[in-house]
């Protein structure tokens, strides 16, 4: 069932041909995908009753991957102050990842391929996971199937194969920051950013209440990239979502509450965090 098991890594020779982030936004923009596209797509996952475990998202990658890498997600839940709550927020990293491993994994991303199936491009640590257990196990392999010929068939024949995928709905869903000297992606849930002046995000992912829109017209931002602005040479504005910094530097902590800025750095160098089987990280 290749909506809960994997069946093989994704190459990084196609992983690395996927559009990257800024790249991504802008083509999406062109087509005008929100409000071309997302309607019909939304319709089809109600169609196949599979709105409730999956929702749109940008197809894009981040940074480039070696042969026998993989990206990885594990969820880390950041203790909260004395006053305030935990939060949990995602960790995506290169990692590298043989194929002897591949039943300790469970897609979390998926593409469309031009055979009429989707393909998991980038995944999660199945014990951590929550949806093989809860969600995604619901779904038949029947209705899967059935769902990924016309979702496949539909993004091709719009020319918007190259931008669209699906996400894990029980994926945590924020803004997006990148470092790519780390290769490693954080997902900050929504709730807890507070943009600062000079921040902005950038679209990445979409969810719809049938519910309450069952025209799909009005689709919800869940995902976004984090920007910042600042001025070129020429005068313009350009936006870039990536850190260098390290440690209490890396984000405003205005922005990101330090205890999860100085809790996902931690985890994102820490090699028994991401330890599975025989995988390591691949920048140790």
């Amino acid at each position: 069932m290749s909506h809960i098991a994997i069946d093989s890594i994704l190459p990084a020779s196609v992983y690395n041909r996927l559009v990257i982030d800024h790249e991504a936004t802008e083509r999406a923009e062109f087509l005008e995908l929100r409000r071309k596209h997302l309607p019909a797509l939304f319709k089809i996952l109600a169609s196949h009753g599979v709105a409730d475990f999956v929702e749109l998202h940008l197809l894009h990658r981040h940074f480039l991957l070696q042969e026998g890498e993989a990206v990885v997600h594990r969820t880390l839940e950041v203790p909260g102050s004395e006053e305030g709550a935990s939060i949990c927020v995602d960790i995506a990293k290169a990692v590298s990842c043989l194929e002897s491993i591949k039943s300790s994994l469970v897609p979390l991303l998926w593409m469309a391929s031009s055979n009429g199936s989707l393909i998991a491009y980038e995944y999660g640590l199945q014990r951590w996971a929550k949806s093989p257990e809860r969600t995604m196990v619901n779904i038949s392999s029947q209705t899967w199937d059935s769902f990924a010929q016309e979702f496949s068939t539909y993004v091709h024949s719009a020319g918007v194969a190259d931008i669209v995928s699906l996400k894990d709905k029980s994926c945590i869903s924020g803004g997006e920051y990148v470092v790519p000297s780390m290769r490693v992606l954080f997902r900050v849930p929504t709730e807890a950013v507070n943009l600062q002046l000079g921040s902005g995000m950038l679209e990445s992912g979409w969810k719809l209440d049938a519910a309450l829109e069952p025209d799909a017209s009005l689709p919800e931002c869940t995902d976004g990239h984090v920007t910042k602005t600042r001025q070129t040479s020429g005068g313009t504005v350009a936006h870039y979502h990536v850190t260098t910094e390290d440690g209490i530097d890396a984000f405003n902590p205005n922005e990101v509450p330090l205890l999860c800025t100085n809790a996902m750095w931690a985890a994102a160098k820490s090699e028994n965090f991401w330890a599975v089987g025989r995988m390591v990280d691949a920048a140790a």
